[in-house]
């Protein structure tokens, strides 16, 4: 009964998280200077508690995630933030006629996602910076007070 009162009020969070982003989409847009406004700082923010309270959660169920694991989750989650923080516009494949048109195009296409993703890819670095700082103070603070009291 704990398991399923825990999942549901994890949906929940999901889903609270999701329809504030999705009501502040105005001001989730990145500036031209590549920094991070007040509003996409909350967001981040609430993402960070999300991640304390899943890693507490799997604290408490005796499972401790190792240091590359939670990077590299972070790192996904803010890839996916950053992808909600850009407007994206995925271009149309170009025409082709025979094989080796179509391997011209297909190259081409993968330079225009390529040329698409790369300021994803800078602000979900920016993203996963603020992330990581947050989680890793948090957690670092834990393990003082457990420290401190053995």
């Amino acid at each position: 009964m704990k398991k399923q009162k825990q999942i549901v009020v994890l949906i929940g969070l999901i889903f609270i998280v999701a329809m504030s982003m999705t009501a502040s989409r105005p001001i989730l847009t990145v500036n031209a200077q590549g920094e991070l406004s007040e509003g996409q700082l909350m967001i981040v923010g609430i993402v960070a508690s999300a991640v304390l309270w899943v890693l507490r959660l799997l604290a408490s169920r005796g499972y401790q995630p190792g240091k590359e694991v939670v990077a590299i989750a972070l790192y996904v989650i803010a890839f996916v933030i950053a992808i909600l923080f850009t407007p994206l516009t995925i271009p149309p494949f170009p025409p082709f006629v025979d094989a080796p048109t179509f391997v011209a195009a297909l190259i081409e296409y993968i330079g225009q996602l390529l040329s698409l993703a790369s300021p994803i890819v800078g602000i979900a670095y920016l993203v996963y910076n603020v992330l990581l700082k947050r989680v890793l103070e948090e957690v670092r603070g834990r393990v003082a007070k457990f420290m401190t009291r053995g």
